[in-house]
């Protein structure tokens, strides 16, 4: 079957209608067999993106390593493996995945009869089974593919594949796959890539999925609470509450273990209660995932409907990683997220890239337009009529002596505009104790 009857099936067997623009770059580039780094945001079709050239190309003659596939964790490389055996239910092609929690004895057994064609594992199985046992044949391997980058370098694994990858062929093609590209994985990849290629898909709009962004005023409220009353006015598909942290996902889930909708997940969660969580969410058990962000890079997870924050992510690249659970693949998506008046810049830097926001608030289980911030610009905040009785309690501290102290007129106004923030806040409670 000629490459391009083979590409469409590969298309139709997925739903695709065409090639997403980070599937067609990679796939041109695969003809020229250079070293690629590809940075593209969550939902864009990364995985296809290197699977379906990989699937194009291999030599299915040759009975041994050819493709080696690293992911960061077991949830991803399995989600890699399923989607590559989905592919090769038609072909006669030996895939096998190596990861943690498995029965490495079995993998053992298996490659001392013979290597698979494409391996797909997170890096310590592979570094275990290549370099500890000698059994997988990396060294012989054309390709080898680092999926989601930043965060095997965030967890720790950049050592290892860098034990493995200097076993390589000098001209093994190598492809790193990311959302970002931090510093502090520079020297990794000029150490591998000679020469590579970057292909940067939508690398400043924060908004290339179909996700609708809806910001809820959390501050003075329980939050717990208000989740509960969000939860009653949504009725989601599929729902992931993300948390900062781990402790945070385990208190609120004890607000709701008695919600059979409800379950949670955490990247250090014992392996098999992990792998057991990951098959009830597939299979629709339930309605609400509470996680923290290892849901949030690479996962598919279908289905998923809404994204609720329940904590905002401290960076805006977090953020983008969350929705993009959402509205992913020419689906809508719906993004729901708690702020407080603390995170007024963290919003003006989101507006600021292209996310148009949306705030709203819940009455009688409605989601309903909210006139906290809608109403007036962050500039013309300072014209309401809150700042100004503010303005008036602090103008008596205006006059500054004329013998002062170096930096003492900044400090001043520092210490102002501290004080003026509290009576701002002040003003906002009484007024609510009013209503």
């Amino acid at each position: 079957m000629e490459r391009s009857e083979l590409l469409r099936e590969y298309l139709e067997l997925y739903g695709f209608k065409s090639l997403t623009e980070v599937q067609k770059k990679v796939l041109n580039s695969s003809k020229e067999k250079r070293n690629i780094v590809v940075q593209s945001v969550t939902g864009t079709g990364k995985t296809h993106a290197f699977l379906f050239p990989i699937f194009l190309s291999i030599d299915k003659k040759v009975k041994d390593l050819q493709v080696v596939i690293s992911s960061p964790t077991r949830e991803l490389s399995r989600q890699i493996f399923d989607m590559a055996k989905k592919l090769a239910e038609k072909e006669d092609i030996d895939i096998r995945l190596y990861v943690g929690g498995d029965s490495i004895d079995k993998a053992k057994a298996k490659l001392e009869k013979s290597n698979p064609q494409i391996a797909i594992g997170t890096p310590g199985r592979l570094k275990q089974l290549s370099l500890d046992l000698n059994l997988l044949n990396i060294y012989k391997a054309n390709t080898f593919i680092i999926d989601e980058a930043d965060m095997t370098l965030d967890q720790g694994f950049i050592p290892i594949l860098d034990e493995i990858l200097s076993t390589v062929k000098e001209d093994t093609r190598i492809e790193v796959y990311s959302a970002t590209i931090p510093v502090a994985i520079e020297p990794f990849l000029k150490k591998y890539l000679k020469n590579p290629l970057f292909i940067e898909i939508n690398k400043k709009d924060l908004t290339p999925l179909n996700i609708s962004h809806y910001f809820i005023k959390s501050k003075y409220r329980d939050k717990v609470a208000l989740l509960k009353e969000l939860m009653n006015s949504i009725n989601p598909y599929l729902s992931i509450i993300y948390c900062n942290k781990k402790e945070t996902v385990l208190n609120l889930y004890n607000s709701f273990k008695d919600d059979k909708r409800v379950t949670y997940l955490f990247g250090d969660m014992e392996p098999s209660k992990r792998k057991k969580t990951m098959k009830d969410i597939r299979d629709l058990r339930y309605t609400y995932i509470i996680s923290t962000d290892l849901t949030s890079r690479g996962l598919d997870i279908e289905g998923i409907s809404h994204i609720i924050n329940y904590e905002l992510p401290k960076d805006t690249e977090f953020y983008v990683h969350r929705t993009g659970r959402t509205g992913r693949m020419f689906s809508d998506g719906i993004s729901i997220s708690f702020y407080d008046l603390d995170d007024d810049s963290y919003l003006d830097k989101l507006e600021s890239k292209g996310l148009k926001t949306e705030y709203v608030e819940i009455r009688d289980d409605q989601i309903v337009e909210s006139k906290v911030r809608n109403a007036r610009s962050r500039k013309d905040f300072y014209k309401s009529k809150i700042n100004i009785e503010a303005e008036k309690e602090l103008r008596h501290k205006r006059t500054i002596s004329k013998k002062v102290k170096p930096n003492y007129k900044k400090n001043f106004n520092k210490k102002v505009q501290e004080e003026k923030k509290k009576i701002i806040e002040r003003n906002i409670i009484n007024q609510k104790k009013k209503k």
